[in-house]
């Protein structure tokens, strides 16, 4: 009789050691996509938006909480960084006009606004997208306590 209750209390206990096991998994996935967005928010010089940017696309993920707000913070984060490279190429070639370098009626100058134009929209883009990534990842702190 003994043996029995045993081995009935086996499988509880196996489903037991599987959710926390996830959960352990979980926590440290949200944990690494919340730090590399913190990473990303904290680059200041365009090539480590890029690189930062990359990281949160690399971050893994296999909970489903995890990988939905993955997904939405990429999607913030891929034309925010779009944006910022663009508003940095429109500053350097401003830089040439001035110095000389660039002539102000070249097509290249010619097509600054409308690179301002792209980069604006695309800015506007990411940062609606992420207020959802902000809350999604203050949903995964408050879920695994961290």
């Amino acid at each position: 009789m003994k043996m029995r209750i045993k081995l009935a209390i086996l499988p509880v206990l196996a489903g037991a050691v599987a959710v926390t096991a996830c959960g352990g998994a979980g926590k440290r996935e949200a944990a690494a996509l919340t730090d590399a967005v913190d990473r990303f928010r904290g680059a200041t010089a365009n090539p480590a938006l890029a690189v930062r940017a990359d990281a949160v696309a690399a971050v893994a993920c296999s909970e489903t909480r995890v990988c939905d707000a993955k997904r939405t913070c990429v999607q913030a984060i891929e034309p925010t960084a779009k944006a910022l490279a663009l508003k940095n190429e429109v500053g350097a070639k401003l830089a040439d006009i001035e110095a000389a370098r660039l002539a102000p009626d070249s097509p290249e100058a010619q097509a600054l606004p409308l690179k301002l134009d792209e980069a604006t929209r695309l800015l506007r883009e990411g940062h609606k997208k992420m207020d959802e990534c902000d809350t999604m990842l203050t949903d995964l702190r408050l879920a695994y306590g961290f």
